[in-house]
């Protein structure tokens, strides 16, 4: 018969640890939802507020989007090709560069408050993001910072799938378990 020392201390050391007594919200895995509802705010804010909204009749009908790649855009794009692109390709087709912009932005900040299909949202926040880099990188490091951010956050909610954990993501994948293609968007 071995004879073990007395463990019993070591055992109900996790009664007086702080972080088994925090909720769940409050641990690693819940603070991905955290980060995706906050990131949805901006592509939210980015479509709906302010006198820059996406989704504004002025931005919609294209003139905004045209007057801004026209007076700063194509300044402050990172590259020559960029600015180049601008005005050859976006420019003559302002109007439907700008309804794109405006539902991406809004599509993107549904998905990701909701967690409904999180990785596509997250898969269009980055490229949306990096949009917004190539476009306007030379306005400073404002925009660029805060877009890279928009990127690591998309990223996470990529590789994490942080709709399966709590969203809608979760729901549809319990109806539907076997369905590829919902397995790829959620």
């Amino acid at each position: 018969m071995k004879i073990y020392p007395d463990r019993s201390h070591i055992l109900n050391a996790h009664k007086f640890s702080t972080m088994s007594n925090l909720p769940d919200i409050c641990r690693a895995r819940s603070s991905i939802i955290w980060l995706r509802v906050i990131s949805s705010l901006a592509w939210l804010d980015s479509a709906l507020v302010g006198k820059d909204a996406k989704l504004s009749y002025a931005f919609l009908s294209g003139v905004e989007l045209a007057k801004r790649i026209g007076e700063t855009f194509v300044f402050t794009a990172v590259t020559p090709g960029v600015a180049a692109l601008l005005r050859n390709v976006v420019l003559p087709h302002a109007q439907f560069f700008a309804i794109l912009i405006g539902l991406g932005d809004l599509a993107i900040g549904i998905s990701l408050s909701l967690g409904l299909f999180t990785r596509l949202g997250s898969v269009l926040a980055i490229l949306r993001a990096l949009t917004n880099i190539l476009v306007a990188g030379d306005a400073g490091p404002d925009t660029v910072g805060f877009n890279v951010m928009l990127m690591a956050a998309g990223a996470i909610g990529l590789t994490t799938g942080a709709g399966r954990r709590f969203g809608l993501d979760r729901l549809l994948l319990a109806r539907w378990p076997a369905a590829k293609l919902l397995r790829l968007v959620a």
